[in-house]
């Protein structure tokens, strides 16, 4: 393979698409969380640094200053674990991003194993509570076993549902292929397809990435961050202050495609087949995944935290039953359509 050829890969343009821009909305989603929040409770938020840009930057001088502290590995600490979940935990919250397309022609994946994409995502995404737990462990302390222990509490009331939610999808679009997904939704989005599915995804993913009112596991107030207490410095940066937002991004990224149309343009179209008109629908793709993140973030400012036990009764007795309602739906939508 020449420099050229190399230079116009898809899979090239698609992993740096991903890289910077998912860096750009990381940044804009916990800046935008934090002058939400700032709003709401009558205060500045993020300033001084960048104050020509509302405090955008703030994020990468915590960045820096993540890693010029010192780490720090609690006398009792499982050492083994404390060092290699970390970055384990945001390794496996990034291939999610990789395994689905921008584009129809821009996807590290080539088919088949791109027709299997959404799937292997959501796959590697529920291994993320093994970390979670292993997390805990790791520390040895009574607040981060306790978070630990209730975010393998957690797992059994989203799971099913989220992925009663996905499924329900991929019968009313008669397919799991991404790219078909997509051209299904070229008139009207999945979210109106099936309402009840995007419901399910809403409060599954709220669960699963910990935002309020679901923020139980980690909450300061209560478990002192619970499996990410006695983290500091890089490790922390790639776990409570990071690893949890790119989990987020891959579940937003996949509730693009899945239920708000994905790259299909506004106007019924196809987009120019040239690597701008790709790199324009991959934009398109993740203006909407930012939207969605937007969304989350903002129920840390109008939202209070629910009791674990509550949480659980309200997933076990409604949204199971909203989840097997949306099944029920689709498949209606799969023999009249």
């Amino acid at each position: 393979m020449d420099i050229s050829s190399l230079l116009l890969s898809p899979r090239l343009w698609d992993f740096l698409v991903v890289s910077v821009v998912s860096t750009l909305i990381l940044l804009t989603v916990v800046w935008a969380e934090r002058k939400i929040a700032a709003r709401v409770q009558m205060r500045v938020g993020p300033f001084h640094i960048s104050p020509k840009l509302g405090g955008y930057l703030q994020l990468v001088a915590d960045g820096i200053r993540f890693v010029m502290q010192e780490v720090i590995i609690p006398v009792d600490a499982n050492k083994i674990l404390f060092v290699t979940l970390p970055p384990l935990f945001v390794t496996l919250a990034l291939i999610p991003d990789l395994l689905v397309p921008l584009s129809p022609y821009l996807a590290v994946l080539s088919r088949p194993a791109l027709h299997y994409g959404i799937v292997m995502a959501l796959a590697v995404l529920f291994y993320l509570f093994v970390i979670v737990v292993g997390l805990g462990w790791a520390v040895n302390n009574r607040f981060a076993y306790i978070g630990a222990a209730r975010e393998a509490l957690i797992i059994t009331a989203y799971e099913i549902p989220l992925l009663d939610a996905f499924g329900s999808m991929f019968l009313t679009y008669k397919t799991i292929d991404p790219i078909e997904i997509v051209s299904k939704q070229t008139y009207i989005v999945g979210a109106i397809y099936n309402p009840l599915a995007f419901i399910v995804y809403i409060i599954g993913v709220a669960m699963a990435t910990s935002r309020f009112p679901f923020e139980i596991a980690d909450y300061e107030g209560d478990v002192a961050t619970g499996p990410y207490s006695d983290f500091s410095s890089i490790f922390l940066a790639l776990t409570y202050a990071g690893g949890i937002y790119i989990a987020l991004f891959s579940y937003a990224l996949l509730g693009a495609l899945v239920f708000l149309g994905g790259w299909a343009p506004i106007v019924p179209g196809p987009w120019p087949g040239d690597i701008l008109g790709n790199l324009a629908a991959a934009g398109w793709v993740l203006l909407k995944t930012l939207a969605l993140m937007i969304f989350f973030v903002f129920l840390r400012s109008v939202m209070p935290v629910a009791r674990l036990d509550h949480t659980l009764s309200f997933s076990w007795k409604w949204v199971l039953l909203i989840a097997l309602a949306a099944t029920a739906l689709s498949a209606a939508e799969y023999f009249l359509l």
